[in-house]
């Protein structure tokens, strides 16, 4: 997994490194007053996991400068604006700036050619739709695109969902169409966006896994078609819906398709609960030693969720991340179980079941809506065995009195002789 997000991480830099610099366009020999076609590219997934939920550019066609001297001269190249720019060559910076919603992303022309060498490259679907656009609303397009790329205007902070380099064309063709694609957007996607996460992710299980622990409510929203159009595949198909415009298959995928649904990885932490859980069901159940060792080790899910996701809580200002219903049934007070006396941590565990029995009524009654009984189970495993006193003391009842037994001290064997 290390060895894959550093390719990663290698991979997003060259590409990034390719788009800023060799491919950066301007508006040389290009007429002000001239009409562009304009175009809409959508890419489909890639391998990597930053490639995962597409991508999509708008693109300027200009026609060739009028010049009676020069009867044949050839138009401008094509040039298209990616508003999916950022820093890449500090990736400390860029982690910390998304957890803090200040991660500012920017739009960078490039030339259409150049594009497209680097999407057919990396074998990914590339898609076109012209867009049936009058001359003033094409005109409008390019002022914005232009304008978008002056250091004034060029900055954006990037939200997956709400702000990205999607959305931004989604408002822009929205605005110059006098609001088509907005129009009866009302409707609910079929995918909540965890649905959409998990669609995208669906290679890399222990990612999706995880993510019913470190990911929070939002996730469970449906979003309206409107909404929905944050990802490139939906913004393709209500283009072709709202503005009559079929997409253009420019490039085929050669390799295999990507899977787009697949195990989740649950039934994998259910057992590593059971494992970690059972070492200390089997030390009590022998009267074995080391039982303060077998405690810490069943009750470490519950230390560490219990102390990130609420260092997540602290300090991360995503809302879909941040607000998270597994808090409710982990805490940090978690660290403390291992050392509290047997008394204290029985009542401690009992009091802390009654929290995930409290949780899982919530979300049965649908007060609660992110998917929590694998959390709650993990949880539960463990609490169980402390809150009750797992196995009966009636099976340690023996062992038990042996060691007392030991640790009484022997009577004197001194006869006394009277005086």
């Amino acid at each position: 997994m290390t060895r894959r997000l550093a390719s990663a991480a290698v991979v997003v830099l060259a590409v990034v490194a390719a788009a800023a610099g060799r491919a950066r366009a301007q508006p040389q020999g290009i007429d002000p007053e001239a009409v562009p076609k304009v175009h809409l590219y959508t890419f489909g997934v890639g391998g990597e996991i930053f490639e995962k939920f597409g991508h999509a550019a708008l693109c300027l066609e200009y026609p060739p400068v009028s010049d009676p001297s020069r009867p044949n001269r050839r138009p401008p190249q094509p040039v298209c604006f990616n508003y999916g720019v950022t820093n890449f060559e500090e990736p400390g910076k860029l982690v910390w700036g998304f957890m803090r919603s200040k991660q500012k992303f920017w739009v960078e022309p490039t030339y259409l050619n150049q594009m497209l060498q680097i999407y057919s490259q990396k074998d990914r679907d590339i898609f076109r739709q012209t867009l049936p656009l009058d001359d003033d609303q094409a005109r409008a397009i390019a002022a914005k695109l232009w304008s978008d790329t002056r250091e004034e205007n060029k900055y954006y902070i990037y939200h997956h969902f709400d702000d990205n380099c999607t959305t931004r064309l989604r408002d822009m063709v929205d605005d110059v169409t006098g609001g088509k694609l907005k129009a009866d957007s009302d409707v609910r996607a079929s995918l909540s966006f965890r649905g959409f996460g998990r669609r995208g992710m669906s290679e890399f299980v222990p990612l999706i896994a995880v993510s019913d622990f470190v990911t929070g409510r939002d996730l469970d929203y449906y979003p309206t078609q409107w909404e929905a159009m944050f990802h490139p595949d939906v913004l393709r198909e209500q283009v072709a819906l709202k503005l009559g415009v079929e997409p253009e298959l420019v490039y085929a995928r050669k390799g295999p398709p990507f899977a787009t649904d697949g195990p989740s990885g649950r039934w994998v932490i259910v057992v590593l609960s059971l494992l970690l859980t059972a070492p200390l069901v089997l030390v009590r159940w022998r009267g074995w030693k080391r039982e303060r060792l077998a405690i810490a080790v069943a009750a470490f899910p519950l230390m560490l969720f219990g102390v990130l996701l609420w260092l997540i809580f602290g300090f991360v200002t995503i809302e879909w991340v941040r607000w998270n219903e597994v808090m409710l049934m982990y805490l940090p007070f978690d660290v403390a179980i291992p050392f509290l006396s047997p008394a204290r941590r029985r009542r401690y565990a009992q009091l802390r079941i009654a929290m995930v029995a409290l949780a899982s009524a919530l979300a049965a009654i649908g007060v609660l809506r992110q998917p929590i009984w694998i959390p709650a189970l993990v949880a539960f495993l463990p609490l169980s065995v402390l809150a009750f006193d797992l196995p009966p003391a009636k099976v340690r009842t023996k062992a038990e009195v042996e060691e007392k037994a030991k640790a009484k001290p022997k009577a004197s064997s001194r006869l006394s002789v009277p005086s």
